[in-house]
């Protein structure tokens, strides 16, 4: 009876270290492949990120010779200029204060509409991080530079170009690590650079002027030293145009006809 009951212990005994083992293996095993998977994502996210920061390398490099074409051919085409007198207002102007208005408008400097208030970032700041600076600040753009000194700007449209439109929640379905590698691009290689400056002095038809041949929508205002001041974008510009009376010509043109400010709308 004895034996019988030793027998039937041991049987047991087996059987349970048998399940056991079978257990620990299926565990093992199971913790292996988990560790493979999450491996062979961390290489596609790596290899993504890489492919995404490579296509933003060549737009940059695209875009710096674009303007560097643009501004030779800006050089060859324009002669120099004299510096512009002042002149005593005429005898129309002193009658038609249409024209006094528009006179008071255009003497108006970057100074006097510059916004003071700027978002700064690093050029190693990721896409996720300019958005989420710009959008807690409600900022259209963004200087990346230190200590007040200017290396590039970008703005929200530029970040948002930058991304894939996959990550919208109505593309979700077809979203893949490369669309979510998209948002560590660095800043830096999708910022504007070099970067166009003004000086407080600088006029608002000269401001205006620059926006117009060279298409750029926001301008720092930089002093002596190099370091920024404020910002002048085009919002503040059409802010200004408030100051003109109802019935002024809504189709102001400088003097040369190289400005005209329904553009800049």
């Amino acid at each position: 009876m004895v034996a019988k009951v030793k027998a039937k212990a041991v049987e047991m005994i087996g059987r349970v270290k048998a399940e056991s083992e079978e257990k620990s293996r299926a565990y093992t095993d199971a913790i292996t492949k988990a560790k493979a998977e999450a491996e062979e994502k961390s290489r596609d996210y790596a290899r993504a990120i890489a492919e995404a920061e490579a296509k933003a390398k060549v737009r940059t490099k695209a875009k710096t010779e674009k303007k560097a074409k643009d501004n030779a051919a800006e050089k060859v085409s324009n002669t120099t200029e004299n510096a512009a007198k002042e002149e005593p207002a005429s005898p129309a102007m002193a009658e038609n204060p249409e024209l006094n208005s528009i006179s008071a408008l255009l003497a108006i400097c970057a100074k006097d509409i510059m916004q003071k208030d700027i978002v700064w970032g690093s050029s190693d700041d990721s896409v996720q991080q300019a958005l989420a600076k710009m959008q807690q600040h409600e900022a259209d753009y963004m200087m990346i530079g230190q200590d007040g000194v200017p290396e590039g700007i970008v703005s929200k449209s530029d970040l948002t170009g930058a991304i894939s439109p996959y990550l919208r929640p109505i593309f979700a379905k077809w979203r893949r690590p490369l669309d979510d590698a998209t948002l560590q691009i660095k800043i830096k290689w999708i910022m504007n650079r070099p970067v166009r400056t003004i000086r407080p002095e600088t006029s608002l038809e000269a401001v205006m002027k620059d926006m117009c041949q060279f298409g750029g929508r926001c301008l720092p205002v930089v002093d002596q030293q190099g370091k920024v001041q404020g910002l002048v974008t085009v919002s503040n510009i059409l802010e200004i145009r408030a100051l003109l009376k109802p019935q002024s010509n809504p189709n102001i043109s400088t003097v040369d006809k190289v400005l005209q400010v329904p553009q800049l709308v």
